[in-house]
């Protein structure tokens, strides 16, 4: 967006917000509710997969004329992966989840527990937190994208 010199529009930062979203929002019913994955970090958030997905993504927009925004999704999405795995830059490859982001060429290891429920806010202020800002986004989204369009 520094690079276009203007601030986002409503539908770029709703954009912006489900991408960043989008892996969890995949895996994590796959391995809690359905149990098709053994973790909630494996498949949407593993490298190996997303990349090339991503690069064919960016691709096809640019035919279409919004590379702009596949580039806005690309980054967001990555920066999902990318604060998932931070841990990485500490432990290295110790860190228990370092197998699933290069899933499937090694295996990834399961979550230790499988359900929403045992990954849920630990405080009711950071739950609070995380619906404001979300709502704030989301609220400036729609009013960015009425007013484009009244």
């Amino acid at each position: 967006m520094v690079r276009w010199r203007h601030l986002p529009s409503g539908p770029m930062v709703l954009l912006l917000l489900v991408a960043t979203q989008l892996p969890d929002v995949i895996d994590k019913p796959l391995a809690w509710t359905f149990a098709i994955l053994p973790s909630g970090r494996m498949l949407a958030h593993s490298l190996v997969i997303s990349l090339p997905v991503l690069t064919v993504v960016v691709l096809l927009a640019a035919h279409r004329s919004y590379g702009r925004y596949a580039v806005v999704f690309s980054a967001g999405y990555l920066s999902h992966i990318a604060g998932d795995f931070y841990p990485i830059m500490r432990l290295g490859t110790d860190y228990y989840f370092f197998p699933n982001l290069f899933w499937p060429l090694l295996s990834a290891n399961p979550d230790r527990t499988l359900s929403f429920a045992a990954h849920s806010p630990d405080s009711l202020l950071s739950l609070a937190v995380t619906l404001i800002v979300f709502g704030l986004a989301v609220s400036y989204s729609l009013v960015t994208v009425y007013q484009r369009y009244e």
